[in-house]
């Protein structure tokens, strides 16, 4: 079943802006083609109030209404009179959605300014699964799908099958009143033969990391399988019992840590009455024992590049590539026991030579390899991840090469082949160089289709893929590059990207027509340099001054340096010995609920303000850079920071005591402006300190800051007051860590900066990294084209490294080229 009955008890909704007069105002939404949850179809204007329950107070009363014939919930955002940064409602549900992809609805807003972005939430047990959605484009009704498997853990959820509240929660962008309707609420993906088993059980004991893990590697089979049109459904490993395994052929497990002995025993019950698994990184005993395989251990790797692609040993996976991209950082082995299984790829290490240790393990019904799925290499990852899946289900293949032919042409603003083909050719005739893409692209999706008629699937789907390679490039050349223009890259690794020395790196830049990078060379505790103020890092004599080897090859090819500080937060490369004497000497933080952060420096203390001021200064000093970079130049949140130092230093400066500490702090005490002024101020101390000594050592030299997006929300939340910093001078240029999908709400996000800018130049952060797909060539092209619509000058992508390093020739294309 898709649903058991659902009773509407009330509703939690992170809401989106629209203001509209009345339903007239309000275009009817398309017919939906999912099944919807009905209790909640049944809601009128009397059940409504009752159903839809407000959370904050920025939430206005929900209101229904019939708008051609589709009934549409209006959810009004008050940021103009309420006073938290965010709105939302909760509507209280009885769900099952164990069964499922996830939920599906209709989202509409005329007016989505005042939003900065949206996330929802899905209560179960005592904690919620949560997703961010894309703001809509404004005046036009869009459909919204929220991915079970990509959902994040806050606290501990008791699964999918107890779903007990949907809350929708719209955050303030601005202080102005919207509206959002929301229509055709249901649910998608009902029993499929495949199905993805999330780790939630075993991350809810575990800290953040291991949360956000569990989703991203459950996130990337589920895309994975999405764009070749293979069926699954999500369960929480919370969810699984034999009935709900009833009928799968496989059940996939894509990051399983601590997976609890009752869920293990349903797994190998399901596999005796003939169930397949496919297993990676690490398997439980009995499930190695079942699927004839030795649990083997834990190798970490030797060497950056130890284990760079996976390579089959023969032809126990049909359809497998000769060769697949996964830069992984550790392993855990398998072994295979003679008769019942055996290796059929092994790791290879970044100069192309064989490692002993197995990637792939197969047996007759399990599937075990031995690190998490990544999504480099994305294309041949996908094939990988289906002969996988055709080892045991092989009408898989007849199924991906269609959807890999259905898929050429599929950029952009064009939905298919012919309307892709069409303009582009069209483009050749004043960019010739684009001709010879689509003569490649017409030859490949022919020889694809013939394939694929013949009955060879497997063989198809290259060619499909080379059609849309050809493709992908004549789209990458239309754009032309605009001149003078910051054009920048972070790069969080202090060692460049992976696989290339600081001279390849900074070469490809050059090449591609990008003009500056930002390496990430220092934290709150340690320096990858030799440096007289902080601690250097363990491999300093053997690894060397990264910052005089990024520097050369910047001199070298014309690139820019501005190196890219961490500031309060030492990171994980701090000498242990440094983090135990901040905490010893009281410098660290501690969080409202009395939890020493012993990693982030207290940034009140007046020798940790000196510490950032000095390891930034003598940046300038020491070395001919172009610019020095803030980064986490802000408290974590409000709840930071509560130390006895911060209230002593708060008290003096304000020339009183707290009566009720820290109360009287808080959202709606009698000293919370003051506080929240105190904490700005500093922030702003050191700014201002780096900007003034920086500039003396060093004339000439630029100084900028990464920034949250949402200057009004986090001058109060982080105490980031970086609209102030640029009217005082303080940076030459501000990159807003704009990391959002929605080329709308990029568009809008930065319309805002540019204005809170001012007379500084703004270069937005483009997301990358982020986003769902890592190597999203067209997004980033698009996102390009916004910053030169709203004529930033420039813009600074995040993040260098070896996944979008294969994106830059697509960008020298056109969009950066040198001409």
């Amino acid at each position: 079943m898709l649903m058991r009955t659902v009773r509407v008890m009330a509703l939690s909704a992170a809401v989106l802006a629209t203001v509209f007069a009345n339903a007239a105002d309000i275009p009817p939404p398309p017919k939906a083609d999912w099944p919807l949850i009905q209790d909640v179809q049944a809601q009128t204007e009397a059940t409504v109030k009752d159903a839809w329950e407000k959370q904050a107070d920025c939430a206005g009363d929900v209101t229904v209404a019939d708008v051609g014939g589709t009934k549409v919930w209006r959810l009004p955002c008050r940021f103009t009179a309420g006073k938290e940064t965010r709105a939302a409602w909760d509507l209280k549900v009885n769900l099952d959605m164990t069964a499922c992809t996830g939920l599906r609805f209709q989202f509409y807003c005329a007016n989505s300014v005042p939003l900065a972005n949206v996330s929802l939430y899905f209560h179960s047990g005592n904690g919620w699964y949560r997703t961010d959605l894309p703001v809509p484009e404004d005046g036009r009704w869009q459909a919204v799908t929220i991915e079970k498997a990509a959902a994040d853990i806050e606290d501990s959820p008791a699964g999918w099958s107890q779903v007990s509240a949907i809350r929708f929660s719209p955050w303030r962008g601005s202080s102005e009143d919207t509206e959002i309707a929301i229509a055709n609420i249901g649910l998608v993906g009902a029993d499929a033969p495949i199905v993805i088993i999330r780790g939630d059980a075993g991350a809810a004991k575990g800290d953040g990391g291991e949360r956000k893990s569990v989703a991203q590697f459950a996130g990337i089979v589920a895309a994975a399988l999405k764009e070749t049109s293979i069926p699954y459904a999500v369960l929480s490993d919370a969810d699984v019992t034999p009935e709900r395994l009833a009928g799968k052929r496989v059940a996939i497990l894509p990051h399983n840590p601590g997976i609890p002995d009752s869920i293990v025993a349903n797994l190998v019950q399901f596999m005796d009455a003939g169930g397949k698994v496919i297993c990676f990184y690490g398997m439980p005993e009995a499930i190695a024992e079942k699927g004839g395989m030795k649990p083997g251990k834990y190798m970490p790797a030797t060497a950056p590049g130890a284990f760079s692609t996976i390579r089959p040993t023969g032809t126990d996976l049909p359809g497998m590539p000769e060769s697949v991209e996964q830069r992984s950082w550790n392993i855990v082995t398998a072994e295979p026991v003679e008769g019942r299984s055996r290796i059929a790829a092994v790791w290879y290490d970044a100069e192309g030579k064989p490692t002993p240790y197995p990637a792939i393990a197969v047996s007759d019904n399990l599937v075990y390899m031995s690190h998490v799925l990544l999504d480099d290499g994305w294309a041949g990852k996908r094939q990988m991840l289906l002969a996988m899946l055709a080892h045991f289900v092989p009408d898989v293949w007849q199924q991906a090469a269609q959807a890999e032919l259905d898929a050429i042409g599929r950029i952009g603003a064009f939905a298919s082949y012919d309307e892709a083909s069409t303009a582009l050719a069209a483009t050749a005739r004043t960019q010739p160089a684009i001709q010879p893409e689509l003569d490649a692209a017409l030859a490949a999706r022919t020889q694809a289709q013939t394939l694929l008629a013949s009955g060879n699937a497997v063989a198809a789907i290259p060619e499909a893929q080379k059609a849309q390679a050809a493709l992908l490039r004549a789209w990458c050349r239309m754009p032309s590059p605009h001149t003078p223009e910051h054009r920048a890259f972070w790069c969080h690794s202090a060692f460049g990207v992976t696989g290339m020395d600081w001279d390849q790196a900074i070469k490809t830049l050059a090449d591609n027509g990008f003009t500056a990078i930002l390496p990430n060379m220092l934290w709150g505790g340690v320096a990858f340099y030799p440096s007289e103020v902080l601690p250097a890092y363990a491999d300093l004599a053997t690894r060397g001054d990264q910052i005089a080897l990024c520097l050369a090859a910047c001199r070298k090819y014309g690139v820019q340096c501005h190196v890219w500080k961490v500031n309060w937060n030492m990171g994980s490369a701090t000498p242990d010995a440094f983090v135990q004497k901040m905490a010893a000497d009281a410098r660290t933080q501690v969080s409202f609920d009395g939890k020493r952060e012993e990693r982030w420096l207290c940034p009140s203390h007046p020798d940790n303000q000196q510490l950032e001021i000095d390891a930034m200064v003598e940046l300038a000093r020491k070395y001919d850079l172009d610019g020095i970079h803030f980064d986490y130049i802000r408290y974590p949140g409000p709840d930071n920071c509560f130390c006895d130092g911060c209230r002593d230093r708060f008290q003096k400066a304000i020339g009183q005591v707290v009566g009720s500490w820290p109360s009287d702090v808080r959202a709606g005490g009698a000293l919370q402006q003051p506080w929240l002024q105190w904490r700005r101020d500093n922030i702003t101390k050191v700014v201002a300190g780096v900007a003034d000594k920086a500039r003396e050592a060093r004339p000439g030299i630029k100084i900028s800051a990464a920034v949250f997006a949402n200057y009004p929300v986090d001058r109060d939340g982080v105490a980031q007051d970086w609209k102030l910093w640029c009217e005082k001078g303080y940076l030459d240029f501000v990159c807003p860590m704009d990391y959002i999908e929605s080329n709308t709400s990029f568009r809008r996000t930065v319309t805002r900066q540019v204005e809170w800018a001012g007379k500084v130049p703004c270069y937005p952060g483009i997301g990358l990294s982020c986003w769902p797909n890592r190597q999203d060539i067209v997004k980033l092209v698009e996102q390009i084209g916004i910053t030169r619509e709203l004529k930033t000058g420039g813009f600074t992508i995040f993040n260098y490294d070896a996944q979008s390093a294969p994106l830059l020739p697509l960008c020298g294309l056109g969009v950066t080229a040198k001409r």
